[in-house]
Order: C-alpha cells, then sequence, then structure tokens
C-alpha cells in the first residue's frame, strides 16, 4: 500500500509539474500568409517544438500577403504585433524604412555555419535594406504556368511539348478556349499580392520598374508596354475578368486550360485537383534578357522585448535550417532558401518522382528580387497599376493609354511629381 501510495503520488507530482511546464512555457506569435499552408507551418511548428519545448508556437494567418501586411500595420498602431511574421519579400523593405522590424545583424552575426549552407546569400539578395539585415528568408516562389493536360490534349496539342514563348501559350490558350463555352484558355494572375503579376511579365521581359538610382519611373519604356499587352493578348485568348480566388476555383474545377500563378502552389492544386486531370508545370517564357521574379516571404522580427527576441531568434534560425526548409519545400511548391536543404533523402525523392518540383530550381540561375516602391505609397503605387491592368483587360484602357497613366500616377506618388 505505502509503494502503490508513493508511486500514484509521484505520478500526480509528475503531472502537476508537466502542466507547470506547459503553463509556464513562452508562446511565441508568429503570423504568416496564405493560410492554406497551414499544415506545412504546423509541421515547421511541431519539429521546432521538439527542439524548443519551452516555447509554444501560435501561428496567426492572413488569405494574402496584402492582407498580411495591413493586419500587422493595423497592430503596430495598438501595440498589438505578433513576434515574428512571414512578410511577402516585396514589403521587407518597407518595415526596414518605417522602423517596424528589428535589425538581425546582431543574431546573424553568430550563424557562421549558414555561410556554407546559402542562408547568408539569400540574407543579402532579398532580405538586406541599406547597411542592415531586416528578414531572414523562408521560402522562395517563382511565376510558372500550369497546364490542364486534359485540355491540352483536347484542344490538339502534346502535354510533352508545351509552348515556350508567349505566342505558343496565346495560340493554344485560342484552341482551349473554342472548346466549350464555358471553358477559357488562359487566366494570369495580374491581381495578386501588390505588383506581381505586372513585375512578372516586366521583368521577363528585361525591364526595370524603376532606374538605377530609383530617381525616376522607369517600367513605362517597351518592356513595360509589352507587359501590359500581354494581358490584352490573354484576354483575346479567353481570359476573363475574376478575382484571384475564383480563377483558382475554376483552375482546379478544370474550367481554365493554362494558368499563370506561383510555384509554391504545386501541392495544393494536385490535392485539390485529384484524379481529375494530370498537370505540368513549367517556366514563364523568358526574352534573352528576361529575368524570373523571386517571390516568396522572409521572418521579419517585430517584437521588441528582450526576452521574446531571444525566443523569436531560436524560431527565425530553425525554419531557416535544412529540416524545416527540406519539410517546407516536400509541402509546397516553395524551394528552399538554405541550400543544405537539398541534400534531405526524402526531398531528393521527390524531386526524382515530380519533375513539376524541379522547375524552380531550373530558374534559379535567372532569378531578380520582388520589387517594392520606397516611400510611404509604395503599396498604393503598386495597387494603382494593378487597376490599370484590369482596364485593359476589360477593354476599358488600351495598353498604351493605361502605361501612360500607370507612369504618371506613379512618378506623382512615389516621385511627388
Amino acid at each position: 500500500m505505502r509503494r502503490l501510495l508513493a508511486v500514484t503520488l509521484f505520478m500526480v507530482a509528475a503531472i502537476f509539474a508537466a502542466r507547470s511546464d506547459a503553463a509556464h512555457a513562452l508562446e511565441l506569435r508568429v503570423s504568416y500568409s496564405p493560410a492554406n499552408f497551414s499544415a506545412m507551418y504546423n509541421a515547421v511548428a511541431a519539429e521546432f517544438t521538439k527542439s524548443y519545448p519551452d516555447i509554444a508556437i501560435k501561428f496567426e494567418t492572413a488569405k494574402s500577403y496584402d492582407e498580411l501586411l495591413q493586419n500587422t500595420m493595423r497592430a503596430q498602431l495598438i501595440n498589438d504585433v505578433p513576434d515574428v511574421s512571414h512578410q511577402g519579400l516585396n514589403y521587407i523593405r518597407l518595415f526596414a524604412d518605417r522602423g517596424l522590424a528589428v535589425p538581425l545583424d546582431r543574431f546573424i552575426s553568430a550563424e557562421s555555419e549558414w555561410k556554407k549552407q546559402g542562408v547568408a546569400d539569400a540574407i543579402r539578395n532579398v532580405a538586406s535594406a541599406g547597411d542592415n539585415t531586416y528578414a531572414v528568408p523562408f521560402s522562395l516562389t517563382t511565376p510558372v504556368l500550369f497546364y490542364n493536360n486534359a485540355l491540352v490534349a483536347r484542344a490538339g496539342a502534346d502535354p510533352a511539348k508545351l509552348p515556350t514563348t508567349w505566342e505558343g501559350v496565346f495560340d493554344l490558350a485560342k484552341k482551349i478556349t473554342a472548346l466549350e463555352p464555358n471553358i477559357s484558355g488562359v487566366y494570369m494572375e495580374y491581381n495578386a499580392n501588390g505588383a506581381w503579376g505586372f513585375e512578372t511579365l516586366l521583368f521577363a521581359d528585361g525591364g526595370r520598374m524603376m532606374t538605377q538610382d530609383e530617381g525616376d519611373i522607369a517600367f513605362d519604356q517597351r518592356q513595360g508596354l509589352a507587359a501590359i499587352t500581354t494581358v490584352k493578348r490573354a484576354a483575346e485568348a479567353g481570359m476573363i475578368d475574376l478575382s484571384r480566388d475564383n480563377a483558382r476555383q475554376s483552375f482546379v474545377g478544370g474550367k481554365i486550360g493554362i494558368y499563370l500563378t506561383s510555384s509554391s502552389l504545386l501541392t495544393d492544386y494536385e490535392q485539390q485537383i485529384g484524379q481529375h486531370f494530370t498537370l505540368t508545370m513549367t517556366p514563364i517564357p523568358l526574352a534573352h534578357d528576361g529575368k524570373t521574379l523571386a517571390a516568396g516571404n522572409g521572418m521579419v522580427m517585430l517584437t521588441k522585448d528582450p526576452a521574446r527576441q531571444e525566443a523569436a531568434w531560436k524560431y527565425i534560425k530553425f525554419a531557416a535550417s535544412p529540416r524545416a526548409q527540406a519539410i517546407m519545400a516536400a509541402m509546397t511548391g516553395y524551394t528552399p532558401v538554405n541550400t543544405a536543404a537539398l541534400s534531405d533523402p526524402e526531398l531528393q525523392k521527390l524531386y526524382l518522382e515530380k519533375p513539376n518540383y524541379t522547375v524552380p530550381l531550373r530558374q534559379l540561375s535567372d532569378l531578380t528580387a520582388w520589387y517594392a516602391f520606397p516611400g510611404e505609397n509604395s503599396t498604393k503605387a503598386a495597387a494603382m497599376i494593378v487597376d490599370k491592368m484590369r482596364l485593359v483587360l476589360v477593354s476599358k484602357l488600351s495598353p498604351q493609354v493605361a502605361l501612360e497613366d500607370a507612369a504618371k500616377e506613379a512618378r506623382k506618388l512615389i516621385l511627388k511629381k
């Protein structure tokens, strides 16, 4: 009886101790977008807590990087920001310019092993502003074309020999559009996350958003006209004006033949499509001096509390580790920013068995940074460009007039001219 009582008391004490430890665990608030990647983020968090059981991750989500940015800005006004936020790479500059993100240089300087893993290069290329670093990249995604192979075959084309030029893409799209009244040959996400759609087409043709010194707008050159004319060509090939979410649902429902969007959606699309049709993902066509837009997100530290900063850095460091990066890449269409993750056996097996996942890897030599305008009107200027593209899509403005108007308004917003 004494032994039973002792064992019982010991177990009760252990339970209360575990509950006490859990109660004293630091809860780290981490925000991200889009919400449909919750399974991946939860898997990363589960691995993180194995190494850091004293830190509990509480995720907060948004539908898009634009919404995430707005949520974060509103939270800043009432001093209720998350500790860490996975912000779109194009918005890192905004957080730096407004003094919202904590500079990470003192943390990064202690991580010498990153130099041989490739993280250091990613930080330098997409997460620095001026002389300081304000984010650690978590994921990389590239613009791609998704093809519904069933519709491609019905249109008389060979899914194994897909177009490599915009002329070929739109020619095939017209044939798909002609199949049935409720089928659209093509959709291009021109309205996703700031000026992502315009920049995708502009950079692919070798253009720039601003001059090198950012003294003037540069997208109003021939490359900008070609970019915005591409939207008109898409409309002529069967593209209709849909919201991003409705367009995505139409594609996985088999109603759109060719879809320009982010490579990060690959796994999500495969799961939604199931056995309804097969999917092929290809790079977008590039001009001889064209570049591929490197989108994705970077982790910014927002908490100003020293103790929480230490916990936040542990999360950021782990999320950029080979293990977390391999999880992220295997569960999405993202490409790891930590090159050491590419040697993960499970990830190598995935790349071997599913060639679609290797498409972003083939684009790495052509990457250019996701651009954000300088100044307080950065997001307004990007939204304005999206509005001009929509007016071209619905035939209310010609590409030339839309481009001229966009450049004029951008100069007022960004250059105050």
